[in-house]
């Protein structure tokens, strides 16, 4: 049979060894959230190159046409394409509705045509840039 003072001198060498690991396991978690934080920010990266960094744009990433005398930048070259390949009346319209925000009355005074002729002239073009994309 084991004495009490030996029960107690094992109780106190556990508690004691319980005690010294848990201290240690919580210091390593310390030192590792404090290692984790000197190598990653709390910041997303996608956050910090849109807020410190800029897209370089250069004139040969753009195609201009012109409408009207004005010019209208275009990013995609297949658009640009499409564009080149529609009749100068049908993308005049297209050119002077989306690039410059005309009104139909508006095209239909600069074309000297009716609103109605516009409008046809729009779907018409649409219809010819849906086929160019379609092959």
């Amino acid at each position: 049979m084991v004495s009490p003072s030996y029960e107690e001198r094992i109780c106190a060498m556990f508690d004691s060894f319980t005690k010294t690991v848990s201290r240690n396991y919580f210091r390593d978690l310390l030192r590792a959230e404090k290692c984790r934080s000197r190598r990653f920010s709390d910041e997303p990266v996608d956050y910090i190159l849109e807020l410190l960094g800029h897209r370089d744009t250069y004139s040969s990433d753009s195609f201009v046409l012109y409408a009207d005398g004005q010019s209208c930048v275009v990013e995609s070259e297949t658009l640009y394409e499409a564009l080149k390949s529609l009749p100068e009346k049908q993308r005049t319209v297209l050119l002077l509705d989306f690039w410059q925000e005309h009104t139909d009355e508006e095209i239909a005074k600069r074309l000297e045509v009716t609103t109605r002729t516009v409008y046809n002239l729009r779907q018409r073009a649409f219809k010819a840039i849906r086929n160019f994309y379609g092959r």
